[in-house]
């Protein structure tokens, strides 16, 4: 996915990709794709600072959890944030300056990627993420689903995933 019309254009960061990874100590997302770092964490309730860059690796992969997620732009780029409803809609929002926090309801197919180098995010749950909340999105039963959405969906899908969740 490009920048839309309306998406301000970003100069290049004073900071690398990898700059911030470094300096927040960040790993790969199992499954999913970009980076993050554990945040604050209670049984109801968890955070993650999330990283996701214009390298192959770097987006987020279309998948759904059966709890709610709650997305906030923190710095860098605009994000892209493709949201699949149950029952065939769906919608294309924009996680930047201007609209800065959206909320992604459960069972609620998400994914996202940079419009621009990289794009700092805070992401949280409720209640706290665990591993079963999680299933990663097949790219052709997304795109039968969910026609319109094909370009978007074959952007934000892989063909395997990114390491495995444990």
């Amino acid at each position: 996915m490009s920048a839309a019309a309306g998406i301000p254009q970003v100069e290049p960061p004073d900071e690398s990709a990898e700059e911030v990874i470094d300096r927040l100590g960040m790993v790969p997302i199992p499954e999913e794709g970009a980076w993050y770092v554990a945040g604050p964490r209670t049984q109801g309730l968890n955070a993650i600072t999330v990283l996701l860059t214009n390298r192959p690796d770097g987006f987020s992969a279309m998948h759904r959890l059966t709890i709610d997620e709650g997305w906030q732009w923190l710095g860098g780029a605009p994000a892209a944030l493709l949201r699949l409803r149950p029952g065939g809609s769906g919608v294309l929002n924009y996680v930047g300056g201007e609209h800065s926090q959206v909320l992604v309801r459960k069972n609620t197919w998400m994914g996202a990627t940079t419009l621009g180098w990289w794009t700092l995010l805070s992401c949280w749950c409720a209640p706290a993420f665990r591993p079963e909340h999680f299933e990663l999105g097949r790219r052709e039963d997304l795109v039968e689903q969910y026609p319109q959405f094909g370009e978007e969906i074959r952007t934000l899908t892989r063909e395997q995933p990114v390491g495995r969740m444990r």
